[in-house]
């Protein structure tokens, strides 16, 4: 019998806890997700997330250079029903924190690579940030035109937004991290 068995890991079939499921990407992106095996575990990692002690780390590629000198985005992020995020003071706070890591030019696009670490995690909050200093997530046809989402089609299949790090405390308090490269 496997070990994730649904009559031995309840959780994986708890619709109200999300089948055991903690950090989500949204359906366009690639990388990790952390998922529970147990209560005890799914609101231990709650807790961890809302003190902040559960790092997620994405590397994206968006439009435009994104100037080394900035380094965090503090905007508040207001999500809609079948509609796009938006920044506005209706929002819940949210906290971006990034590094560029390089510069480079895509048919005559300028785009950058950027690693991102968020503090908060709202509904599209680094597709909506990024968008909203001007530099929106390749491939993206939510947060950018529909000129340039046709265009990043070309030559990219999804939108390019990667989580390859998450960290967190096991049950008895031990760091654990996981890490997943980029695929070619």
């Amino acid at each position: 019998s496997s070990d994730l068995s649904f009559h031995r890991l309840p959780i994986l079939s708890d619709v109200d806890h999300d089948y055991g499921f903690f950090s989500r990407l949204d359906v366009p992106s690639s990388g990790l997700i952390l998922a529970a095996k147990s209560y005890e575990a799914y609101y231990d990692l709650r807790m961890q997330l809302s003190a902040g002690e559960v790092d997620r780390d994405y590397v994206v590629v968006c439009h435009g250079w994104v100037s080394p000198a900035l380094q965090r985005i503090d905007a508040r992020v207001h999500w809609r029903v079948d509609s796009p995020s938006i920044v506005g003071s209706q929002g819940k706070p949210s906290r971006t924190e990034f590094k560029v890591i390089a510069h480079a030019v895509q048919r005559e696009d300028a785009l950058s690579l950027v690693e991102i670490r968020i503090a908060t995690g709202r509904h599209h909050q680094i597709r909506c940030h990024f968008s909203f200093v001007g530099h929106p997530v390749v491939c993206d046809g939510m947060y950018m035109g529909i000129a340039a989402w046709h265009t990043d089609c070309s030559w990219c299949t999804q939108h390019f937004l990667h989580r390859h790090r998450l960290s967190f405390r096991d049950d008895c308090g031990a760091p654990q991290e996981a890490t997943e490269t980029l695929a070619p």
